[in-house]
């Protein structure tokens, strides 16, 4: 009993170490290119704008209650995170991976460029109305906020 108790034992441990090292040898193998690194940067800043973003709309659509301390935390972080957003297109990131960026984006950088710092300003405009205590102005900039996104989606965004 003894000895089929440790046979077990060592056989789980030797599965283990197995795995372990066959997960090694394929995470080496498949390391992320450097755009690979640029568009994974990229989703990632759209899902933490998105995770804020989100419950703003749901304030200004009357889906949830109005908050102050929680629109302006919100608000705040998406002025923060937007003008970032400028870093996370560069031209060895397009057609990169799984990504709903369209080539427009490098082809047209003009128009791409525009759209973007139009959610830039909106979303300061949105911080500073935050701060303030007019929920009607507040609800607004939200909106004003959404359609620059909308906007850029539109024209920049594969659909899902």
């Amino acid at each position: 009993m003894k000895r089929s108790a440790w046979m077990t034992g060592f056989s789980a441990v030797l599965v283990t170490v197995a795995g372990a090292l066959a997960m090694q040898a394929s995470l080496a193998g498949d390391k992320p290119s450097k755009a690979e690194l640029e568009v994974e940067y990229r989703q990632g800043l759209y899902t933490v704008i998105a995770g804020n973003f989100g419950p703003l709309g749901a304030i200004a659509a009357d889906k949830a209650p109005f908050d102050a301390a929680e629109v302006k935390l919100r608000a705040g972080r998406v002025a923060y995170l937007a003008p970032i957003l400028k870093e996370a297109f560069p031209a060895d990131s397009s057609g990169v991976g799984h990504t709903a960026a369209k080539p427009e984006i490098w082809t047209d950088k003009a128009g791409f460029d525009k759209a973007l710092q139009a959610f830039i300003d909106s979303s300061a405009a949105l911080a500073a109305a935050a701060n303030g205590s007019d929920v009607g102005k507040i609800k607004a900039a939200i909106g004003e906020t959404g359609k620059t996104c909308k906007a850029c989606h539109d024209k920049f965004k594969a659909k899902d």
